[in-house]
């Protein structure tokens, strides 16, 4: 399916967040009180801009045309992970996958429910706020 362009910063974003979840998921590496650190600094610089922007601009948007259930699953997803990597950062290897599968259905959920949704029912100007604030990030 071809994405809005307005989106393609945060399909970016989820293309580096699988990256990320793969890398914990695979278990190759050994898991160090470091890896904890590291992880929760990418999760800081990466991660958490991402959910502040839908948070920020696509919510309220959806919950004013009353799209109330994907407000709600995507702030349970968001806050769930952000438990997650708090415990991870403090050196939890169990809480470090847990993030990773979840953010791997997180990101699932978001390309093809979320985003759908909201190409289909939001107007231009909240799908404008959104390619400003979202731009693609390397």
């Amino acid at each position: 399916m071809k994405r809005d362009p307005r989106f393609h910063g945060l399909s970016t974003d989820h293309h580096h967040a699988l990256v990320l979840a793969r890398s914990l998921c695979d278990g190759r590496a050994p898991w160090t009180a470091d890896g904890g650190a590291r992880l929760g600094r990418r999760f800081d610089s990466e991660i958490e801009p991402h959910f502040r922007i839908e948070e920020d601009v696509l919510l309220p948007a959806l919950r004013s045309l009353g799209r109330e259930s994907l407000v709600v699953r995507v702030l349970t997803d968001h806050g769930a992970l952000r438990a997650a990597i708090e415990a991870a950062r403090a050196g939890d290897e169990s809480a470090a996958r847990a993030f990773a599968q979840r953010l791997i259905e997180h990101v699932r959920f978001e390309e093809r429910e979320l985003f759908s949704a909201c190409e289909e029912s939001l107007p231009d100007d909240v799908l404008d706020e959104l390619g400003r604030r979202a731009p693609i990030r390397r």
